[in-house]
């Protein structure tokens, strides 16, 4: 937004902004949160693409696939401010490669574009996928370099590489910030993703045991709230995490809160994690060879939950004003909305 004062009058000029991936859980929040200052919106959404989300927001919509070069760079014409959000969340695809094709190869269309017509700022939406982690346990910040090339979940490297990429222009002059949320949990995850999945599939019933492990939550509006707080005030360069410095949750107490909020019974017993790899291991063999739908739990994505990712949001919370939500009445919302929207019953 610019500000100009004219004869004693002041008036404020909202410029375009550009959100790739609009249509998604976070881009949509987001998407929202901008109409509601008045901004003037445009998002990108693939061709076949569910814009449930978009549905009555006053947003111009553009069909490009951000891995379209020409696409990309009629979406960015006369916005001044981006923010990239679109990206394959899948912890099981059947070809891994188009993790890269989207994460990777993608980020760097949309980047070098931005690049190109001189965007004011761009904020590159990264994952918790990108953190590393500490060898003692502690919370990671945003100085813990991703470290996890042993898990076998290409999502994960996708998103590290989707950083390195952005980051390579850098030195050229792209006026970037990342930002990294953590599991995004709330309304209006349609699809749902992995996140939503987890929650869904407790409430279902689908977990009979839980696993030693835990990971780092966020709330859909604070993770939202901080992509606009990175936008605002965040420092060109730097990277910012996007979690809730309360909810470093272990899997048994995550359930048990799932569990407790929607009065549906939680996994009691605990199984040791070679059971829970075999069992993980036979699930993605059937699930690549015979029903070729995703696995309740593939293997990496079991590994990633087991190595209990803690998140350290200190930086944003003191640099950007970063929300935190309590997890409590994010799973209210979140279990209420999956009722209410025919996911659960």
């Amino acid at each position: 937004m610019i500000t100009i004062a004219k004869c004693g009058v002041v008036r404020r000029i909202f410029m375009k902004t550009l959100i790739t991936g609009g249509n998604g859980f976070v881009g949509s929040a987001l998407a929202a949160k901008l109409v509601e200052q008045g901004e003037e919106v445009r998002v990108t959404v693939r061709q076949g693409s569910n814009t449930r989300n978009l549905d009555g927001l006053p947003v111009e919509k553009v069909f490009a696939d951000v891995r379209d070069e020409r696409a990309v760079r009629e979406a960015l014409k006369g916005c001044r401010r981006l923010y990239h959000t679109a990206g394959l969340y899948k912890v099981w695809l059947r070809d891994e490669s188009e993790l890269r094709e989207v994460n990777v190869s993608g980020t760097r269309v949309v980047m070098r574009e931005a690049l190109r017509q001189g965007v004011e700022k761009a904020v590159l939406t990264s994952s918790v996928a990108a953190l590393g982690v500490r060898e003692d346990g502690r919370p990671a910040d945003e100085s813990v370099r991703f470290n996890l090339w042993t898990t076998r979940l290409p999502y994960e490297v996708s998103k590290y590489e989707s950083e390195e990429a952005a980051w390579e222009l850098l030195p050229e002059g792209l006026p970037l910030v990342v930002v990294r949320p953590s599991l995004v949990l709330g309304e209006r995850d349609v699809y749902p993703t992995p996140s939503g999945k987890l929650v869904l599939d407790v409430l279902h019933g689908r977990y009979l045991f839980y696993l030693e492990g835990g990971i780092n939550l966020v709330d859909i509006n604070d993770a939202a709230a901080g992509h606009l707080l990175a936008m605002e005030k965040g420092r060109i360069g730097e990277s910012y995490n996007l979690g809730n410095n309360a909810n470093n949750i272990s899997l048994k107490d995550l359930f048990s809160l799932i569990g407790e909020i929607a009065g549906v019974a939680a996994p009691r017993f605990k199984i040791p994690y070679a059971a829970a790899m075999a069992y993980a291991n036979l699930s993605l063999v059937l699930a690549n060879y015979v029903t070729r739908k995703p696995p309740l739990l593939p293997p990496g994505a079991l590994q990633v939950l087991h190595l209990f990712k803690k998140m350290d949001s200190t930086k944003a919370i003191k640099e950007l004003g970063l929300p935190q939500t309590p997890l409590r009445e994010t799973i209210g919302r979140t279990v209420a909305w999956y009722r209410e929207n025919g996911y659960w019953d």
